[in-house]
């Protein structure tokens, strides 16, 4: 490659990481709007307006989403850092899994039970990753998504989330090996090439696979104790 060709791909590259920051920082501005404005007419409206509160409610949930996927873009296009502390997979798949059984009325939300599965991680990105992969398996699933964390070794766990929907489309599972490769139901490509990036830094695998006729699990292979550097 050219010096030339050098500069104009350092310049794209430049140009990619601004427009990635500015529309994270608009589109959040705008997004915090919405969450505002339905908290302020939730207060305000009628007790008994039920088909309004589920359109406002249904009005923030989709918003969580669009910022949860804003942010995804943002950290796929960016270097992200880690800040590595103890984490209870157990105790972090129940809260996700809680959070998201509030928000999704026709499908069914659930942690499995464990004992306590300590990693060496960043919490808020497993819980960025969590809460992208719920997200996807709730616009899929029929009946239910699962999350489930297990201690399979001395040296490993497993973190999976599955659902009962229709399995990946060889495009989403190409978002594993080629992010942005199709804008094609682009949630579920996110929550996976998201998956592989924060747990490739941690020092873990990613796989991702059809159950069958129906059905859909991401397994997440992490250590079970490691110290790591910082990024």
């Amino acid at each position: 490659m050219s010096h030339l060709d050098n500069s104009a791909k350092l310049s794209a590259d430049r140009l990619v990481e601004s427009v990635t920051r500015t529309l994270r920082h608009e589109v959040g501005d705008l997004l915090q709007t919405v969450y505002s404005t339905v908290a302020i007419l939730q207060e305000r409206m009628p007790r008994d307006a039920e088909l309004e509160r589920r359109f406002l409610t249904d009005l923030r949930s989709r918003a969580e989403t669009c910022k949860d996927e804003l942010d995804a873009v943002h950290d796929l296009v960016l270097p992200i850092d880690l800040s590595v502390a103890a984490v209870d997979l157990t105790e972090l798949s129940a809260l996700l899994a809680t959070a998201f059984s509030r928000r999704s009325r026709t499908v069914e939300v659930r942690a499995e039970p464990s004992p306590p599965v300590i990693v060496a991680a960043d919490s808020a990105r497993l819980t960025q990753v969590g809460r992208l992969l719920l997200a996807a398996g709730c616009q899929t699933a029929r009946r239910r998504v699962v999350v489930e964390a297990r201690n399979t070794g001395v040296s490993s766990v497993r973190w999976m989330f599955a659902h009962d929907g229709h399995g990946a489309t060889e495009e989403q599972l190409a978002w594993l090996a080629t992010p942005f490769a199709t804008t094609h139901q682009a949630l579920s490509g996110l929550a996976l090439a998201l998956a592989r990036k924060v747990i490739e830094l941690h020092g873990g695998t990613v796989s991702a696979e059809n159950q069958g006729h129906e059905g859909f699990r991401v397994t997440m292979v992490l250590p079970s104790q490691q110290r790591l550097a910082p990024t």
